[in-house]
């Protein structure tokens, strides 16, 4: 990556392996990948009815979540660690040339994204907005991005909140154990295995046909309904699969954290330093994780009605208002997700097993800040 942080201009991503392996996965968490959408929905002959932006070189776009590294840093003056990075591919057909890159809202953002587009932005004002608040969401995850949009009322078509490929793979399973008595009750007492495989890969991939048609009738959905209904659906199994992840990473984590080689410049008081805020971080990993838990709850109470009490209305009614949970749990899942995946990042470089007492206490307090600074606005103030 070029390291240029020019206040009005746009930066170049000449990473080969980095933008083509970004395509490849698809969207995430903390990538937004309009490009595999715009290339899908032509593959598969669909429109895309209401696209992100007005402007078409920002629809083809990779927005991303990104750690600053150290000569980056220069390029904000409030000393935070993250931005969201808006890149746009030089060729989309051959990523291999690279692309252009500028943070948004860094100083000179919108000079410098009209100068390397040949655009006059001044007349753009709902790209920019949702710039904006594509910049403030804490997360990518579709679940959590459509509600968030939608307090600022921005309204993308459905076909951006698709998961991606992978995570419906490795979802499958998972999703197939956790509806096994629906799947059994909405078949009048079978829960045959292909049925119930079959039922789980088009609820995951929004390929909504007859063969969900016995979950619509056992839910009492109308056929709108049952749309918003599979989302709100999803999105609660999705958040569970990874929740039960996180989990089991969240006690491996700390421990590494704690076990974490020094060098000489720990003295008795930066030992202690660090284990009051290897204390303090533990505390709000596992509160995050629990709150978690605790509204994902309110979805297993709700199915169980279904399933074991036999009564649709308490599960139906939780999905169509359940998606007001989603900014929540995402905000929290997306928090602990970053820490866990930038300190497994971080493990594996051998040449980051030493870390100096400054680096890493300043290291430990963005992670503590990850979780005491909330991300969530006031949404009738507007952007």
């Amino acid at each position: 990556m070029n390291a240029l942080s020019l206040k009005a201009k746009i930066s170049v991503e000449n990473n080969v392996r980095s933008l083509s392996t970004l395509h490849k996965r698809g969207s995430t968490s903390r990538v937004l990948n309009l490009l595999r959408t715009h290339e899908t929905a032509l593959k598969e002959n669909e429109s895309i009815g209401r696209p992100f932006f007005s402007f078409a070189a920002l629809n083809t776009a990779f927005i991303i979540k990104h750690n600053l590294r150290d000569n980056e840093r220069n390029v904000f003056h409030d000393g935070r660690t993250t931005a969201t990075k808006l890149l746009m591919p030089l060729d989309q057909k051959a990523l291999d040339l690279g692309g252009q890159y500028i943070f948004i809202n860094q100083p000179g953002f919108v000079e410098g994204l009209a100068s390397a587009v040949g655009e006059d932005l001044v007349n753009r004002t709902p790209d920019l907005r949702t710039l904006e608040a594509l910049e403030r969401a804490p997360s990518f995850d579709p679940f959590l991005l459509r509600e968030w949009l939608a307090r600022f009322d921005i309204h993308p078509d459905p076909l951006y909140f698709n998961l991606n490929i992978t995570e419906v793979m490795r979802m499958e399973s998972f999703v197939q154990n956790e509806i096994l008595e629906l799947v059994v009750l909405a078949n009048e007492g079978s829960g045959h295995t292909d049925s119930s495989r079959r039922m789980v890969k088009k609820m995951l991939s929004n390929k909504y046909d007859r063969d969900l048609e016995p979950l619509r009738i056992t839910l009492r959905f109308s056929q709108t309904e049952f749309h918003e209904g599979l989302f709100a659906w999803k999105g609660f199994l999705y958040y569970k699969w990874v929740a039960k992840r996180i989990e089991n990473a969240i006690p491996i984590a700390l421990r590494d954290m704690g076990q974490l080689r020094p060098q000489h410049d720990w003295d008795t008081a930066t030992r202690q330093v660090v284990a009051e805020s290897l204390q303090r971080l533990g505390r709000l990993m596992v509160g995050a994780f629990n709150e978690v838990a605790d509204n994902l709850s309110a979805y297993d109470k709700a199915f169980q009605a279904l399933t074991q009490g036999r009564d649709p209305y308490p599960f139906r009614e939780f999905l169509l208002a359940g998606p007001s949970l989603f900014l929540r749990i995402g905000e929290l899942v997306g928090s602990l997700q970053h820490l866990l995946q930038f300190w497994s990042y971080r493990s594996r470089n051998k040449n980051k097993a030493v870390i100096s007492a400054d680096e890493y206490i300043e290291l430990l307090r963005d992670f503590e800040a990850s979780f005491t600074s909330s991300s969530r606005v006031d949404f009738r103030a507007g952007l």
